[in-house]
C-alpha cells in the first residue's frame, strides 16, 4: 500500500519549484498515495494445500492491503508470516479447523499493528495507528442459518460489548460473512437502496446492530451492476435459474463513510469457494508506529458475560 508514511509526499517537489506540478496534480497524487483497499472474503479454508499461496496471489493481483478471513479453519490463535505478508488469526481452541476468522495484511500494513485480539473462532479486532485517528477493524463469521438463533445472538452480544469499549470518533469498520440478507431497497440510514434480494430475520438482526452503532451497510450505498453485488452463489445457482446471494457486509461508523470511495464485489477470484471477495476502496491515512502495549480487552468479559443485547 502506498502512502503509509508521508516520506514519499515530503521528497516530492513543492509546487512552483523546478519539476513541480499544478495544484491538481499534486492533489490527485497525494489522494493514490492514501488509498487503502480493505477486503473480506470467506474462502472456506485456508488448511489446505496451496489456498494460502492463492489467496495472497489474489491479494497482489486485485492490490488489497488488508483481507479479512471468515471460516480460515486454523485452530488456536497466533500471527505469521506469509510472503511478504503478515496473518492473524483467531480460531478454535480445541483444535478442530472449523469455522475460524483471521486477517492478513502487508507488512506495510502491519507495522501499523497497535494491538492484535483474538476473540473467538468468529470475532477478532484489530487496531491500527492511522492519521489523525485510529482504524479498528473487526472481522466475524456469522452462524450459518441451520444454527439456532441464539448462536448468532450471543455473536452480536460480543460485538457490542467491543463496540462499546471503541472510541466513537476513530474508524470503526466491522466486516465479514453475516450469513444474512438485508435485501434491495433503502429502509434505513443505515441500509442504502443498492443491496440484493430478499431480506431475511437475521438481515434485521444486522440493520439492528448498525443501526445501534451509528454505522452504514457500505455495499448496500454504490450503484453496481448485480454481478458485483452478490458475494455467494447458492449450490442450486445454474444458468437457467441464477441464485446468487448478498451476505458478505463491510460497516462503517457514518462520521467516516465518506472514506469509503466505492466497493464491489470480484467474481472468479480464484480460491476455490463459493463466495467472491468484497472488495472497497478507502482514503485511509497510516503511520508507522513501534508496536505500544496496550491494556488488554477482558476476554473473560467478552467470552463468557451473561448479559446479552437481544438483536433479532
Amino acid at each position: 500500500m502506498a502512502g503509509l508514511t508521508t516520506k514519499q509526499i515530503r521528497n516530492s517537489s513543492s509546487i512552483g519549484s523546478p519539476g513541480g506540478n499544478v495544484l491538481s496534480n499534486v492533489k490527485t497524487a497525494i489522494l493514490k498515495q492514501v488509498n487503502m483497499r480493505i477486503a473480506t472474503w470467506n474462502v472456506k479454508t485456508l488448511n489446505a494445500a496451496g489456498k494460502t499461496d492463492n489467496a495472497i496471489k489474489e491479494m497482489k493481483r486485485m492490490n488489497i492491503d488488508i483481507l479479512g478471513i471468515s471460516e480460515m479453519r486454523w485452530p488456536d490463535t497466533g500471527e505469521v508470516d506469509l510472503e511478504g505478508h503478515r496473518a492473524f488469526y483467531s480460531g478454535r481452541a480445541d483444535g478442530k479447523h472449523e469455522e475460524g476468522v483471521g486477517m492478513i495484511m502487508t507488512k506495510e500494513v502491519a507495522a501499523c499493528v497497535r494491538t492484535f485480539t483474538p476473540i473467538s473462532e468468529r470475532i477478532l479486532l484489530i487496531q491500527l495507528e492511522g492519521r489523525p485517528v485510529n482504524i479498528n477493524i473487526i472481522q466475524v463469521y456469522a452462524p450459518t442459518l441451520d444454527k439456532p438463533d441464539e448462536t448468532v445472538e450471543e455473536m452480536y452480544a460480543t460485538i457490542n460489548d467491543i463496540m462499546s469499549k471503541l472510541k466513537k470518533n476513530e474508524i470503526n469498520i466491522v466486516m465479514g460473512d453475516f450469513n444474512s440478507k438485508v435485501g434491495e431497497g433503502k429502509t434505513s440510514d443505515a441500509v442504502g437502496p443498492f443491496g440484493l434480494g430478499e431480506r431475511n430475520k437475521r438481515g434485521d438482526a444486522l440493520e439492528l446492530f448498525a443501526s445501534t452503532h451509528d454505522m452504514v451497510i457500505t455495499n448496500t450505498w454504490f450503484k453496481q451492476p448485480k454481478r458485483r453485488l452478490y458475494t455467494c452463489k447458492s449450490p442450486q445457482d445454474k444458468p437457467d435459474k441464477v441464485m446468487r446471494n448478498q451476505i458478505d457486509f463491510l460497516l462503517i461508523n457514518k462520521r467516516f463513510r465518506n472514506s469509503c470511495v466505492t466497493i464491489r464485489t470480484y467474481p472468479g477470484a480464484d480460491i476455490v469457494s463459493d463466495h467472491n471477495p468484497l472488495v472497497g476502496d478507502f482514503r485511509i491515512r497510516m503511520k508507522k508506529a513501534k508496536k505500544k502495549t496496550m491494556p488488554p480487552f477482558d476476554l473473560a468479559k467478552l467470552k463468557y458475560q451473561e448479559t446479552k443485547a437481544k438483536v433479532v
